[in-house]
């Protein structure tokens, strides 16, 4: 399964060229991201297109100063003098000698009319610069991590690192060729799983146990996926990303549909399956005595109460991540239970039972493999 798993990686995986590619900042030939550092708040400097509220505020860029108008939203999160921002430069263009020069099309009087602003601006407001605070977190909770998980918990972030760096160097590039959402969705998980697991765990027949289950949930987890988003016709065109991703020359958002079922699941497959496969393995030394069936029977009665348990994680998860639309829904004069099935809801409805399904078909099958593993080894020592 580990050279399959390989050789489709490498046949599957992004050549150079093949990714298309967008720029977000692109307002105009030349325009990109800066961060700045906020130098005064002016409340009374307000476009008359807001009713709610805004701010002037003079920015520090590279050096430079200059003005740009931050959104309600940003006064809710509270800006003050100090504060990193990102934005979009109107002069970000050099010319051949090196000097910096206005773009072209884009002025600062077209800036401060599609604002509403009475006055240019220099700059597009585009949010906070968050590197800071989230490298922070990022760091407390590592270090957390390696603390109380000690070498074990060190090699649970290097092998967290990993999935990362393959979801973001295969996975997303790969879609965005057209490739099959199925085949690289399946192909990005199990190389995951491999690295991680054995990263975690080391390598003993417990662990490939567990990836045995793991890779099992995976592919029920990703045929069930395939065929529901088929035939509930999930889309994807719901959401602003979606409609941005539309230039996408052979990408199906369908497929993503596909790819995050299997990704959203991933993470709680793997929980249950290594727990499950440690408990047979407790249970057997416990018990040395004890039948294939019987040790398979006091397993499954702990596996119940991981799917009890994750059954709530995953709807809970659900619940947590989509809960301003779940707001939404509530207030609407559509039925709740209706509206659970339109749009961006039956997306994440349908994510969330396939996940559960493979989840639970998962630990029996998990518990199966680990009972015939561990009884067949104890046969052979004897």
């Amino acid at each position: 399964i580990g050279v399959a798993t390989l050789i489709t990686l490498l046949v599957l995986w992004p050549r150079g060229g093949e990714t298309p590619t967008w720029d977000p900042a692109a307002t105009a030939d030349g325009s990109d991201f800066q961060t700045g550092t906020i130098t005064m708040v002016d409340m009374r400097k307000c476009p008359e297109a807001s009713a709610r509220g805004c701010a002037s505020v003079t920015i520090s860029v590279g050096g430079e100063s200059g003005s740009v108008y931050v959104p309600p939203e940003a006064l809710t999160a509270g800006i003050a003098p100090g504060d990193k921002v990102r934005v979009v430069s109107f002069s970000s263009g050099t010319s051949g000698n090196g000097e910096a020069e206005a773009i072209t099309g884009t002025t600062p009087d077209l800036a401060a009319s599609e604002t509403g602003a009475d006055s240019p601006t220099d700059y597009i407001f585009v949010d906070f610069d968050r590197t800071v605070p989230l490298g922070v977190l990022a760091g407390i909770y590592a270090l957390l991590v390696a603390l109380v998980a000690g070498l074990k918990g060190v090699r649970a972030i290097l092998g967290l690192i990993f999935a990362y760096m393959i979801m973001v160097f295969f996975m997303l590039p790969a879609l965005l060729s057209g490739g099959s959402a199925v085949v690289i969705g399946i192909t990005a998980s199990a190389t995951i799983m491999f690295v991680v697991l054995y990263l975690a765990h080391g390598f003993s027949a417990r662990t490939t146990t567990a990836l045995l289950g793991t890779l099992g949930g995976i592919l029920i987890t990703g045929l069930l996926g395939f065929a529901w988003t088929e035939w509930a016709h999930l889309a994807g065109i719901y959401s602003e990303e979606a409609y941005i991703l539309a230039w996408a020359d052979g990408l199906s958002l369908a497929d993503l549909v596909v790819c995050a079922i299997l990704i959203a699941g991933l993470g709680v497959l793997n929980d249950v399956t290594i727990t499950q496969s440690a408990a047979v393995w407790e249970l057997a030394a416990a018990r040395p005595k004890a039948g294939i069936w019987e040790i398979f029977r006091s397993a499954m009665r702990i596996g119940c109460d991981h799917i009890a348990s994750t059954v709530y994680t995953v709807a809970f998860a659900f619940a947590g991540g989509s809960l301003a639309v779940l707001i939404l829904v509530s207030a609407s004069s559509r039925p709740f239970l209706q509206s659970l099935t339109l749009g961006e809801q039956a997306i994440q409805v349908v994510s969330t039972l396939v996940a559960s399904i493979g989840l639970v078909l998962a630990i029996p099958l998990t518990t199966l493999i680990a009972v015939l593993v561990v009884r067949s080894a104890r046969t052979a020592a004897d």
